[in-house]
């Protein structure tokens, strides 16, 4: 029988979150989602652009009745949920109807803030939230000529320029002195006040209304100052606060927001808050990008699948206002500590700037042109000093769109939908007269924040350059599915088994010699196959085995030598040689032995599949001890293809496509990387890291790499900085040495296994 999922708030966040548990077969869940408006979910963000006639209102909407008739959920409009019985997991609704629940999840979003100001209770006072509102705005507009608007945020300014397309005389109330004072700095701010302005726009600054004037509706406003001003209505759009009431009344705790943990868990048992309504560590989101993560974290600890902990989101708006581009993001104030990098020009208008502190981003602003935006944002996150090149690279736009013909096909274009490349292209190959609007209708890439519509522009700018990576091609005749989609459903946890995927209608087989071994070597990645006889553990006859120690260590040479050997000398009719790679090799040893064998000379009586680690070559004593540990802990692991590490301290005359070679130079430690017959140094990391970023490299490598993807072929298909990105991210290096070190821990604590070589 299937659980009750609860979802309340007919939002962005609660359609990301239906939409994900659907994602996982929506098998456990029968699903009802209440909202109080008339519509289903459908898009906030481009509720601005319905306002300024530039999308219709169907493109507003994801989904219809249809598709959620199809998934089994059934909505609730004009439909809202008055109090929450967390003891009897019950909620009731304002249509006095009571409904069960096992688990809940609240995604109430935010509600616009309506000064307490003398008249607003008046008739033609409105706020610009709701596709209601916007309605409302566009009937106005083609009736009246005049309009106040108090607020000149984001949502304000963007109203004011859909009000202003239309003919309307537009004035904007500002208590600051600038436009966006808290995200922009004086300059930019003064370019985008002259480009609206431009638009018919009028600007009051450091005022604040005093009142709204008029019989039963709104005539006139009156400012601090005395000024007064006519008007056909009043628009509101000075902020908005979390929609934490009806959480409140049920006795889940809140503070500005409703108080939720890193798997977006309430202080009540099964209910879970996500995307406007919530506060994570003190901070409450307003972006898209943030809320996606949170739905989907939310809908994968409620399904179980394996997620990562909610450690907040970086936070940036990037958007257009009056068609110009807009980026900004950290703290652009300047001080004695900071630098700044600045290009204006205001003929265009065009204005770009860094602030920098030791060379590290600490605040940018991009107006007119955003196309580094995605790049600046990833560098904020990851916080490291940025080179003489790169930040020309930001500043200039060079080399922006040889990135985009670079990077690879699984490269994420759109973060809210997540979009890759690939599929934009494929897009653009199979669609007569492609364009940034088809691309957002079909693929949903730029139809959420739009902060990757630059990206989107540019594919189909540079795409004769790349359309080669517009070509599909399945894992083998058994499945129509792609390589990369196998791997997501695996490492997502959907398919946890080898049955579960030959079981399943993607397959059509029971397996081929193509993708049994590369299924069985993508579940071993996370420990979902079984371990399996080792390599170097194999059978010469009926009564013997051959066994074959891992590389041993320099330092204990002489010791494992000797225990080798006192093995040897109590079984008569063994044969033990030295093999290549510091190994020892042990035959004639009768099968009842061989669990004694492997327990004296620590040798592992299994590994995963696919163990395919060649010995370390090792040349320099610089780094060998912790890179023998390292090969030593590895060698039972799973690998894509045989792989290696090299280290040297001469200049490589050529570097094997399996593996990387560490380079000594000086006190650093240069890691290249063969590419195609092209040499990169990877990075250059010192000896204290030389552990931390050689498990992040092996990892994820392993994590991402195709089955016999040899590390050249890989690092050429993700591209260099791709990789170098996870290298320098604090979080992705941790959680992917978490997992390596986890499945190092489970194969060597495996105290006895049933031998059958």
């Amino acid at each position: 029988m299937r659980k009750k999922l609860i979802v309340i708030g007919n939002g962005m966040s609660g359609l990301r979150f239906i939409e994900t548990i659907i994602s996982h077969g929506n098998d456990f869940f029968s699903i009802r989602s209440f909202g109080e408006e008339p519509a289903v979910h459908y898009n906030r963000v481009m509720l601005s652009s319905f306002l300024q006639e530039e999308t219709s209102e169907s493109s507003l909407f994801s989904h219809f009745d249809a598709w959620y008739k199809e998934h089994n959920v059934y909505m609730h409009t004009n439909e809202s949920i008055k109090n929450i019985d967390t003891d009897k997991k019950v909620v009731y609704t304002s249509q006095k109807e009571t409904y069960s629940y096992d688990k809940l999840v609240i995604a109430t979003g935010s509600k616009a803030v309506q000064l307490n100001i003398p008249g607003k209770e008046k008739d033609g006072v409105f706020t610009f939230r709701t596709l209601e509102d916007v309605k409302k705005l566009k009937a106005l507009s083609r009736k009246y000529k005049k309009s106040v608007i108090v607020g000149g945020g984001f949502l304000g300014l963007e109203a004011a320029y859909g009000l202003a397309k239309s003919g309307m005389d537009v004035n904007v109330i500002q208590r600051g002195s600038a436009l966006l004072n808290k995200q922009l700095d004086d300059t930019a701010s003064s370019y985008l006040q002259k480009e609206l302005e431009k638009r018919g726009i009028s600007f009051y600054f450091r005022q604040s209304l005093s009142g709204i004037i008029g019989e039963k509706w709104a005539e006139s406003v009156k400012l601090q100052d005395g000024t007064k001003i006519d008007t056909d209505f009043v628009l509101f759009t000075a902020g908005i606060k979390p929609n934490i009431e009806t959480a409140q009344k049920s006795g889940i705790k809140t503070n500005r927001g409703i108080l939720v943990d890193d798997y977006m868990q309430t202080s009540a048992d099964d209910v879970y808050a996500i995307g406007e309504c919530i506060e994570h560590n003190g901070i409450s989101y307003g972006i898209v990008p943030p809320v996606y993560e949170q739905a989907e974290i939310a809908a994968h600890h409620i399904c179980d699948k394996r997620i990562n902990a909610y450690k907040g989101s970086s936070t940036y708006s990037h958007l257009k206002i009056a068609g110009i581009d807009l980026f900004t993001a950290g703290n652009i104030e300047e001080s004695e500590q900071t630098d700044s990098i600045v290009q204006a020009d205001s003929t265009k208008p065009l204005y770009k700037k860094l602030v920098l502190k030791e060379d590290v981003i600490q605040g940018a602003v991009l107006f007119g042109d955003a196309s580094a935006s995605e790049d600046i944002a990833k560098r904020m996150v990851i916080q490291k000093p940025l080179s003489f090149q790169k930040k020309e690279e930001l500043l200039s736009g060079k080399n922006m769109d040889e990135n985009l013909i670079h990077s690879s096909p699984e490269t994420i274009i759109c973060k809210c939908n997540v979009v890759n490349k690939q599929t934009i292209l494929q897009h653009i190959a199979n669609t007569e007269h492609p364009s940034s609007q088809t691309i957002k209708t079909s693929t949903k890439a730029s139809s959420s924040c739009g902060g990757c519509s630059g990206d989107v522009s540019g594919l189909l700018r540079v795409f004769d350059q790349c359309k080669h990576q517009a070509e599909k091609k399945s894992l083998c005749d058994c499945t129509s599915l792609e390589d990369e989609e196998v791997r997501k459903l695996i490492y997502t946890g959907v398919w946890k088994s080898l049955s579960d995927i030959l079981l399943s209608t993607e397959w059509e087989t029971e397996g081929c010699k193509i993708c049994l071994p590369a299924l069985q070597y993508y579940l071993s990645v996370f420990g979902q196959m079984e371990k399996v006889c080792p390599p170097w553990i194999y059978r010469e006859d009926k009564e013997a085995v051959t066994i074959e120690s891992l590389p041993i260590k320099e330092k204990e040479t002489s010791t494992a030598l000797g225990t080798w050997m006192r093995v040897a000398a109590s079984m008569p009719l063994s044969n033990m040689k030295m093999s290549s790679g510091r190994r020892v090799q042990l035959s004639n040893v009768p099968l009842e032995e061989v669990e004694n064998v492997c327990s004296v000379t620590s040798t592992p009586l299994c590994s995963y599949p696919q163990a395919q680690l060649l010995p370390f070559q090792l040349k320099t004593e610089e780094g060998k001890s912790v890179l023998e540990e390292l090969e030593h802990n590895s060698f039972p692991l799973s690998f894509p293809a045989p792989f290696s590490i090299e280290t040297t301290k001469m200049y490589p005359p050529s570097i094997s496509p399996g593996g990387f070679t560490l380079v000594r130079s000086g006190d650093v430690w240069e890691m290249h990387v063969d590419g195609k017959g092209e040499r990169f140094i990877l990075y250059v990391i010192s000896d204290e890291e030389l552990k931390e970023f050689t498990e992040t490299a092996i990892q994820f490598y392993r994590e991402s790499a195709q089955y016999r993807e040899r590390f050249a072929e890989w690092m050429v298909r993700l591209s260099p900085p791709v990789i170098r990105e996870v290298l320098l991210s604090d979080e992705d290096r941790e959680d992917l040495q978490s997992r390596l070190r986890k499945q190092m821990t489970e194969v060597w604590t495996m105290k006895k296994e049933i031998f059958t070589p």
